[in-house]
């Protein structure tokens, strides 16, 4: 095996985690940068729903067309309740934010905040009241004033995450 496809097969799980994120995200165990702001402290000392708009988004391209790439912003949202796994039904986690409004990928959701060697496992996420949503890989102990990071394409107003 060659250095290069050495180098190559390392990076290619690097590159796959960070599907979906702004360019310049960094992810690490407890925290999501971006443009090396830390998400885990914008979310300690701003309340939630909150976006995150890189600085290199071009906000001025709103709702017109974005060509092939759309810029991607980041929603920081507490999660409100959450239900572990009972019976047969799936984990359920609630959010203080109505996902309804963007095009958010959830399957890229990261808890922020804190470090848990806990396993990920799949839960129902509800974005919007009395809505059951699509499912995101958590922590098993997800539980209620986590926040997540979800990335989203597209420029997201505040205002429509407000529930």
């Amino acid at each position: 095996m060659s250095l290069t496809t050495l180098f190559t097969t390392l990076a290619h799980p690097r590159r796959a985690a960070l599907e979906g994120w702004p360019e310049d995200t960094e992810l690490t165990a407890d925290d999501v940068l971006v443009d090396r702001t830390s998400l885990a402290r914008l979310a300690e000392h701003c309340p939630t729903p909150r976006v995150y708009v890189p600085v290199g988004a071009d906000v001025a391209r709103v709702d017109r067309y974005w060509g092939e790439a759309a810029p991607r912003t980041v929603v920081l949202a507490r999660v409100v309740d959450a239900v572990p796994r009972l019976g047969e039904d799936a984990r359920q986690a609630w959010l203080d934010a109505d996902l309804d409004g963007c095009a958010v990928l959830l399957d890229r959701a990261r808890l922020v905040g804190r470090a848990t060697p806990e396993p990920l496992r799949p839960f129902t996420v509800h974005p919007a009241p009395g809505r059951g949503g699509p499912v995101a890989r958590l922590p098993r102990d997800l539980r209620r004033g986590d926040v997540l990071a979800i990335p989203c394409t597209g420029i997201v107003e505040a205002a429509a995450l407000a529930r």
